[in-house]
């Protein structure tokens, strides 16, 4: 219902050649379907002008159009291959069945109806009709205070720095990217650039907080100008994220929970600049040698749609470590929910080795974690593992629908989230039999009577606190003076720490700095050390990973830990420049057995080993 109200308003906007003519359609529908429309379309318009690199709006009616063409065709799931090729896309709107708006105002009949019941007989509709169960749940957090930052909690929140950077601030980062790729002439994207140095929101928080949002505004800006080719370009990337930067470090001097995070990421020969925007959840410190050590919980509130994959990251650069709290969830959901289930495995390699050569140390690696797992989740144990088996199930049925779709040329949206997306059942309703989709439906409903949201909170505070210590100590890397000894087992593998102009190599740099963390996060985790071990060793094992950082700190950690404990080398893991895992698996195994204190102990040898120094413990506050 909500996206062919949505569709109808932008066959107004297209009419107009203008976006505002598609907000203004919604404002006649029925009224109680107002808002989740509305939050439709102006998610469709930022995807659709992001996918499109254009912009729209009444300055350009012909933009517009196409920008809402796509974004109408993104919703009907009929894009085509290049939604840059405007005749195209002309075409398959064209295609497109014709909808309708208006009707009988359906939904706030249904609601005055309802309400009037309940005003009649409350009683008794609470006593027989307890509703569906909930499929969110908000784990209790202190008050938001301004000392957060400080001591610790939640910071102080301010909505109008939400509509700030979630509206304004991303609608200029499309302005500046387009004004980029056409030669950065656009007064009106240089006129909402002054125009968002003086904010209120900003203005309001003191003068630092004006000075760093000023000069972030100005050296995006400078960026649009600046060719990726030019000899300065790397510095102007730097200077950008830095400035980037200092407008986080400024909001949490005043107590405030936001942060944004500057990034370049390239595609061919273009450039794009981006700044996230993120909520400040929590603050959390950790005690590193005994010294306080800060770590930042966040929750992504800009609609970009450009995601990351890692579960948190520290640099430099960027200042505090941090928690990324969409990618923890959809991991629990996707990973460590599962394997709660009687006999699951742990997801160690790519699906040819798993369901092979890696049968059975997935089995014994799942049967370790799940240990743990259900040793601190307690009495909620079981629901857990019955929720963990209604995932599976799910997962089946949605990857067979997987199949079907993609044979049909169609994708679909990524399901690794607790709960499938929003009227993802209805918009398969044809397309899928149909007891699949009663039972899926009934799943989702079981799921939420078991409190599923409430027990992933669980798990992912578990995974939150692991890997909070793995990038409290990418932290301390940073703080040294001088970087940690380039351990010579490592050097055998990746050669030189330096290059032919004495500078670092990167790729040196990422596999020291990982093979540190994940030693640290293992020999530093007093609840879940399987749980670390694996979460690592699946990037040894997994063909996908080979070569990257985390697939040397996977051999470099279980080889050293056998040594630790004792156990007989069957010869070097890396041989003839590829990884043996038959080797990494005669090491590997006899690990699912051990009981924590040994691993933990065995890491903090290796670490003394690789570094020449003492490992800092890093513990909870």
């Amino acid at each position: 219902m909500i996206r062919r109200h949505v569709l109808a308003a932008l066959a107004a906007g297209i009419a107009a050649g203008d976006d505002d003519a598609a907000r203004a359609a919604l404002k006649k529908i029925d009224l109680v379907l107002r808002r989740p429309a509305r939050k439709k379309l102006e998610r469709a318009l930022i995807d659709a002008a992001l996918a499109t690199n254009e912009l729209g709006g009444a300055v350009d009616p012909e933009a517009a159009r196409h920008v809402q063409r796509v974004a109408a065709l993104q919703l009907a799931k009929a894009e085509p291959e290049d939604v840059c090729d405007r005749e195209r896309v002309i075409a398959a709107y064209n295609a497109l069945p014709k909808v309708k708006a208006g009707g009988i105002p359906a939904a706030t009949i249904a609601l005055c109806m309802m309400l009037s019941a309940v005003s009649v007989a409350a009683t008794f509709y609470v006593l027989t009709l307890p509703g569906p169960a909930k499929r969110a749940y908000a784990r209790e957090l202190p008050p938001p205070a301004a000392g957060a930052f400080k001591d610790g909690g939640t910071p102080l929140e301010d909505p109008e720095l939400v509509k700030l950077f979630v509206e304004d601030l991303t609608t200029l980062i499309i302005e500046s990217d387009r004004d980029r790729q056409s030669g950065g002439m656009d007064r009106d994207r240089k006129a909402h650039s002054i125009t968002l140095i003086s904010a209120p929101a900003i203005q309001k928080r003191g003068p630092a907080v004006v000075k760093a949002w000023a000069e972030m505004l100005g050296m995006l800006d400078k960026w649009v100008s600046v060719p990726a080719s030019s000899e300065g370009f790397k510095d102007i990337v730097r200077e950008f994220r830095h400035k980037v930067r200092a407008v986080s470090d400024q909001l949490a001097a005043a107590g405030v929970g936001y942060y944004l995070e500057g990034d370049v990421y390239t595609q061919g020969d273009a450039a794009h600049a981006l700044v996230y925007s993120y909520r400040v959840e929590e603050v959390v410190f950790l005690k590193a040698g005994g010294q306080p050590r800060r770590v930042l919980n966040l929750r992504r509130i800009d609609n970009l749609n450009i995601s990351k994959t890692v579960l948190g990251y520290q640099s430099q650069d960027l200042g505090d470590p941090v928690l990324l709290l969409d990618q923890i969830e959809d991991h629990v959901a996707s990973h460590v929910l599962p394997v709660l289930a009687p006999g699951a495995p742990w997801v160690i390699a790519d699906e040819e080795y798993q369901a092979k050569e890696g049968v059975a140390l997935a089995a014994a690696a799942g049967e370790a974690v799940r240990a743990e797992l259900l040793a601190q989740l307690g009495k909620d144990g079981p629901a857990a593992q019955k929720i963990a088996a209604l995932l599976a199930e799910r997962t089946k049925i949605v990857d067979d629908w997987r199949e079907i779709l993609e044979a049909r040329g169609w994708r679909l949206a990524r399901t690794d989230s607790l709960f499938l997306p929003e009227n993802m059942l209805e918009q398969l309703e044809s397309d899928v039999p149909g007891s699949e989709r009663r039972r899926v439906a009934a799943i989702e409903e079981e799921l939420a009577q078991l409190e599923a949201p409430r027990i992933s909170s669980l798990a992912q505070q578990l995974l939150q606190a692991t890997v909070r210590r793995h990038e409290a100590q990418h932290g301390l890397d940073d703080d040294r003076p001088e970087p940690l000894r380039y351990p010579p087992l490592l050097e055998d593998h990746l050669g030189d720490e330096l290059d032919d102009d004495g500078e670092p190599r990167r790729r040196v740099e990422s596999a020291r700095a990982e093979l540190s963390a994940y030693i640290s996060q293992l020999a530093n985790d007093p609840t879940t050390p399987q749980l670390s071990l694996w979460n690592v060793a699946r990037f040894a094992f997994d063909d996908n990973s080979v070569g990257s950082s985390e697939s040397y700190a996977g051999v470099l950690i279980i080889e050293g830990l056998a040594r630790h404990l004792g156990m007989q080398s069957p010869g070097p893991v890396i041989h003839d420049r590829r990884i043996d895992r038959e080797r990494l698996t005669a090491l590997a195994s006899p690990m699912t057995k051990l009981p924590g204190d040994k691993l933990r102990a065995a890491a903090v040898a290796l670490w003394k080993e690789l570094y020449a120094e003492d490992m800092v413990p890093i513990v909870d506050r």
